[in-house]
């Protein structure tokens, strides 16, 4: 190459810089231009309007192609605001100008909430009659906000509306959203595959190849989420083929396929492939929290071999890709993507041994998943994240139990435990806050939502009116959450109550036990293993127990105290003794709690700690020295504690006795003879029996009544709880539809109502939890199918010590224990130890009739006595 060419060579390379500076400001200079002399120019007619629109669009393209994208993202704004003044655009024009400005806003600036706000801008997208890429947007938000029971409805309608063969594009990106959002959801594999074979049809001979490229990275992930690694790395690697085939620029198959090797222990393949890809991604990436992931990865192969120092600095790399600054409160990145920063955060920390350190992130993490909560609107992405933040809090509480700080390992517990239930009492108080048309308003969105639900689940999902109803249903989840979202601007109070994230610490928690002559025993149950902390006025014990040998021990418990019932031989009932015993050792005696009232919370296994024998040899069970009560967690229970409610005893009483032959339940002898003498002892009231115990007259009556009192049957298993009433069953959906209720105490003295599907970190969705979430304190329900003579002895007696001026928890007990005294009665806990109270456990005021009669009589001798004094005084 001659000396010439060289020169002009090096002097062009030399001269490049200030020349693409110079087009580069020429060109921002130009679209700065462009809005001045927009602005001085007034609105006009569509037509004029969308001629500026194009020009504008030409500036626009320009910016994205040299990368200026704050530049393109103002002008983006500009337009919208310019075009929302006008307000009459042609509707295919109108979402594409907010599609861009949504965008823009979600990818580069990561602010979900103002994104979802532009997507929905003044209802306009949300009325139209055709699908567009807006729809596609919301969705892949929603997935990436970890809504995804939400961004699969909002597929599911978009697909059904969308024209395969127009808006092949659009129909394409909600496939693929929908078998993501399905595969986070670890929905059945049938499923996904099913939507998956549609993407790859609709997509093999479509120019985008990058759809198809989808079809093999998400069914990589499904089996990657499920540990099966080598038909992860099937997928994925099929996935790098279509990439290095139609030249892709997406990298995800590649990283995944890294992932694969290091949970492999192939760490030396997985390091190698790293190198090579965050190479390539930091030469063509733009979006540099997009690199985070590369960098995480790779500082957790080093971590993993031990070489602590490299990765140090790729976990610091990645923290600045996230854009976070260590100030978790005002982070407005992507708050999914940091949540996994601080699990490789903690796991180094950790490899450090600096405890304390780890604690500190631990701390910082929780802050995150609060935040996190607060965005989540539909119950099912709620609880994936509980279920999923359930191991973080495991590992939490296991640091606390190693640095003996036994106020961080309660916090943790509590943290683990029915906060859900928690936000919804809380959003009941809150609600004090608001106007009474916009409590009502919300409270009718509401119930419409849950009844739409109820319909759903009944009808064929490709029918007609499927599609119609769950059109209306995700229209009023819209205006649920738009109306949520004002409401929450408009009235600071109600925003304050609603999340105030102030939880109940130990030195609280001892005065409140103090005060009530108390103690408290908590129970979690990990992955590895279970703790245990109790709590008296003057000292607390954290225990670690054995995760295998405490299940072994409740199991077998459980089972043997099912089956052991009145034909029981002396040597069955002599070896349930054993294992009564056997699980007291194990999960009682070691806390050494006083003898008197105890609170047990339990996780996930629910234990009634009453028959539990402290000596296998007697037959006196707990219940004979402590008095039992059941919280959902410390906070839940101390939210509504310990109100007397003197005055409040209209009872509202149900008792079917006989039912629908169409339900095949059988009668209930005697019941409403037990109902009517709770209510001649101790009530005023009302009483639903026979025909008039209807599920309609329930929902009617239980509003305005303080005590409720169901003799009835129940079931339950794992997807749904149901009650009986005369003519048909009452589901625990059903109940939700239900107003908040004045009830201080509901009794179910039915089956199984304690008992439905268990959701991790949140207990067990019972029509007992059910009332709870209506705000009732206090409900005694049942563990298991309970014997219909020993409920009835044991309720009524119940009321009869509640009448004596009893707290609850009290008042069961001797319930209990006077039905163990009667020589006829079988001393099994099958018939006795399954009626539980939950809740609440202080004192509901009741006179009896006698002394209701007698007031009333002294009232009106008094009111007799004044009638005469004043008569004589007149005359």
């Amino acid at each position: 190459m001659s000396k010439i060419v060289r020169f002009l060579i090096a002097f062009v390379s030399f001269l490049w810089p200030y020349f693409t500076f110079s087009v580069n400001t020429h060109l921002i200079q130009d679209v700065q231009a462009f809005e001045q002399n927009l602005k001085k120019t007034s609105l006009k007619n569509i037509e004029q309007e969308f001629l500026f629109f194009k020009k504008s669009e030409k500036y626009f393209e320009q910016l994205e192609k040299q990368k200026k994208y704050e530049e393109a993202y103002k002008l983006c704004v500009f337009r919208a605001k310019r075009w929302d003044k006008l307000g009459s655009l042609p509707d295919k024009e109108w979402a594409y100008v907010w599609y861009i400005h949504a965008f823009y806003q979600w990818y580069f600036f990561h602010d979900i909430q103002a994104t979802r706000r532009l997507i929905f801008q003044k209802n306009k997208i949300r009325d139209f009659q055709f699908v567009d890429k807006s729809w596609t947007l919301y969705s892949r938000i929603l997935v990436e906000d970890g809504s995804y029971q939400e961004a699969i409805e909002w597929c599911t309608k978009g697909i059904d509306k969308v024209n395969p063969k127009s808006d092949i594009e659009v129909y394409l990106g909600l496939l693929t959203n929908l078998m993501n959002a399905k595969v986070k959801l670890n929905a059945p594999i049938e499923e996904i595959t099913e939507v998956g074979e549609k993407l790859r049809k609709a997509s093999i001979n479509y120019k985008d190849k990058m759809f198809y490229f989808y079809v093999f990275t998400n069914l990589g992930e499904y089996y990657y989420r499920n540990q099966n690694f080598a038909k992860a790395r099937e997928y994925y690697s099929q996935g790098v083929a279509v990439r290095l085939k139609y030249n892709l620029e997406n990298l995800e198959a590649d990283n995944m396929l890294a992932s694969c090797f290091q949970k492999q222990g192939n760490y030396q393949a997985s390091t190698n492939q790293y190198d090579e890809l965050i190479k390539l991604f930091e030469k063509n990436s733009f979006v540099a929290y997009e690199k985070s992931k590369y960098y995480l990865h790779q500082a957790d192969n080093f971590r993993q071999q031990k070489e602590l120092g490299k990765s140090e600095i790729y976990i610091q790399k990645a923290a600045k890709a996230l854009g976070y600054q260590s100030v978790v409160d005002t982070y407005e990145g992507k708050k999914s993507e940091l949540l996994y920063w601080f699990d490789y955060r903690i796991r180094l920390s950790s490899e450090y041994g600096n405890l304390k350190k780890v604690q500190y992130f631990q701390l910082q993490a929780d802050t995150l998943i609060d935040r996190m909560r607060k965005e989540h609107t539909e119950i099912n992405s709620k609880l994936f994240w509980r279920e999923n933040t359930h191991h973080f809090y495991e590992k939490a509480i296991e640091v606390s139990f190693k640095l003996k700080d036994v106020e961080k390992a309660f916090y943790f517990i509590e943290k683990s435990r029915a906060i859900l239930l928690l936000d919804a009492l809380k959003d009941l108080e809150a609600n004090g806050q608001l106007p009474f048309e916009v409590k009502a308003k919300k409270q009718k969105i509401q119930f419409e939502i849950e009844a739409m639900k109820e319909q759903l689940s009944k009808l064929n999902a490709k029918s007609r009116i499927y599609q119609q109803i769950n059109l209306k249903l995700l229209a009023s989840k819209d205006q649920l959450n738009n109306l949520i979202d004002s409401t929450e601007k408009a009235n600071p109070a109600y925003q304050k109550l609603k999340y105030n994230h102030h939880y109940i610490s130990l030195e609280e928690l001892q005065e409140k036990l103090k005060d009530n002559d108390q103690s408290f025993l908590e129970y979690f149950v990990g992955n590895e293993a279970v703790y245990a902390i109790s709590v008296t006025s003057s000292q607390v014990r954290l225990k670690k127990i054995a995760l295998k040998s405490y299940l072994d021990a409740v199991n077998v418990y459980q089972k043997q105290l099912l089956t052991c019932k009145n034909t029981a031989t002396k040597k069955e009932f002599n070896y349930l003794k054993k294992i009564s015993y056997a699980l007291y050792k194990h999960i009682f005696e070691p806390f050494q709690l006083p003898k008197g009232r105890v609170i047990v919370s339990h996780d996930n296994y629910f234990v009634s700690m009453a028959s539990l024998l402290p000596d296998w040899r007697v037959s006196e069970f707990l219940i004979k020295d402590y008095r039992f009560s059941y919280a959902y967690s410390a906070n839940v229970f101390f939210k509504n504690t310990n109100r007397v409610n003197i005055g409040r005893t209209k009872l509202l009483g149900v008792a079917p006795v006989n039912f629908d032959e169409k339900l095949g339940v059988a009668k209930l002898y005697n019941s409403d003879h037990t109902l009517e003498n709770i209510e001649k002892n101790y009530f005023t009231g009302k009483l639903l029996t026979y025909h008039k115990a209807s599920k309609a007259n329930f929902k009617k009556d239980i509003a305005d009544y303080d005590i409720i009192q169901l003799f009835t049957h129940g079931k339950a298993d794992s997807t749904e709880s149901t009650i009986y009433f005369q003519d048909s069953v009452f589901s625990l959906n059903e109940l939700q539809r239900l107003p908040q209720l004045q009830a201080n105490l509901v009794v179910l003295s039915a089956c199984q109502t304690n008992i439905g599907k268990n959701a991790t970190g949140e207990g067990v969705m019972s029509f007992a939890r059910g009332f709870a979430n209506l705000d009732v304190p206090s409900t005694v329900s049942t563990l298991w199918s309970v014997d219909n003579n020993a409920t009835y002895q044991i309720t009524e007696l119940f009321y009869k010590y509640l009448s004596d001026g009893y707290e609850k928890d009290i008042a069961l007990q001797k319930a209990q224990i006077d039905y163990l005294k009667k020589p006829l009665n079988p001393n099994l806990p099958f018939y006795w130890s399954g009626i539980v109270l939950i809740g609440d456990s202080g004192k509901v005021v009741l006179f009896s009739k006698i002394w209701q009669y007698t007031i009333i009589g002294v009232g009106c001798l008094l009111f007799g006595l004044l009638a005469i004094l004043a008569y004589k005084k007149l005359f």
